[in-house]
């Protein structure tokens, strides 16, 4: 199986696995080659969520395609007939010995995974998935919190360490995924939900990365 993985640097491991995984072939690139995809029997664009334009090239196709994109659902994408799954990309989640993933085409993706051997599970087509739309509202509870000075930022990562055994705290995961991703997230949960609102301190914070 020869695999076109798109991203703007190589990687030497996905969803906890050496790349390549046993028994496929894996091509880089930064884009779709112009000669489209012929030749490859699956792709993985890690960085679809910054492209959606692709989508077009995707849902022609007939090979299974494995989008990066956390905000996007396949609903809106209108790709849900498409041999296409959506999965968690945001940095840490890609690297985890598990892919979380949404399609509507369960046996197919489910087939593709077990031939990799990778763990996995699989949520509905909503923004967010499960781990990022949680760790995204933990993020904004704890800018609003700073913002009322109920705590200081150190206080309040260890605070949530210890307390729910998370592996960072909710300053350290906005610095380690990005201030944009989740303001993007939020923004867009909060068109169905208020509560959902990114605090001000948030939208104003910007990260060393």
């Amino acid at each position: 199986m020869k695999i076109l993985i798109i991203c703007s640097n190589p990687v030497s491991y996905l969803f906890g696995k050496k790349i390549p995984f046993e028994g496929t072939e894996s091509v880089f690139a930064i884009e779709i080659p112009a000669s489209g995809l012929i030749g490859f029997d699956c792709v993985i664009d890690a960085e679809f969520e910054e492209h959606p334009e692709r989508i077009s090239s995707y849902t022609s196709s007939s090979i299974p395609v494995l989008i990066g994109s956390v905000v996007y659902t396949l609903k809106e994408l209108q790709a849900e007939l498409s041999p296409i799954a959506r999965f968690n990309h945001w940095p840490f989640f890609i690297s985890r010995n598990c892919i979380e993933f949404s399609t509507a085409r369960q046996q197919l993706f489910q087939h593709l995974f077990n031939q990799w051997q990778l763990s996995f599970y699989e949520t509905a087509d909503v923004p967010g998935f499960v781990t990022a739309r949680t760790v995204s509202m933990i993020v904004n509870e704890a800018f609003l919190a700073k913002q009322e000075n109920v705590s200081s930022v150190k206080e309040i990562d260890t605070a949530m360490k210890l307390g729910t055994n998370y592996p960072l705290g909710p300053f350290e995961w906005c610095n380690e995924l990005g201030e944009q991703r989740i303001i993007q997230l939020l923004q867009k949960l909060a068109k169905e939900d208020e509560r959902y609102l990114p605090a001000e301190s948030l939208l104003s914070y910007k990260t060393n990365h």
